[in-house]
């Protein structure tokens, strides 16, 4: 009988790759587009939030900041500043 676990950890080292790989692409070949206006302020007090996602989400968004080259609280807070304008 084959180890419960063998699809889990197979999974998991295809998705660590995928991550790998996006992380280690050239900066230069990236284009990020971060306003100023989205981030935080240095002084401004942080609190932490308990989020419950689905797991592809949770993947998009590491995808997502990795490939920005920036944290998922970045990300959120950029959402967020952008929806207080409408």
């Amino acid at each position: 009988m084959a180890n419960m676990f063998e699809k889990y950890a197979a999974d998991r080292e295809a998705e660590q790759k995928k991550i790998e790989q996006t992380v280690s692409e050239p900066a230069a070949a990236k284009q990020t587009t971060v306003s100023a206006d989205a981030a935080p302020a240095e002084d401004e007090k942080r609190t932490t939030l308990s989020l419950s996602l689905t797991v592809s989400d949770k993947k998009a968004l590491k995808m997502m900041a990795a490939e920005r080259e920036t944290t998922i609280a970045a990300i959120i807070h950029e959402w967020v500043a952008e929806h207080l304008e409408k």
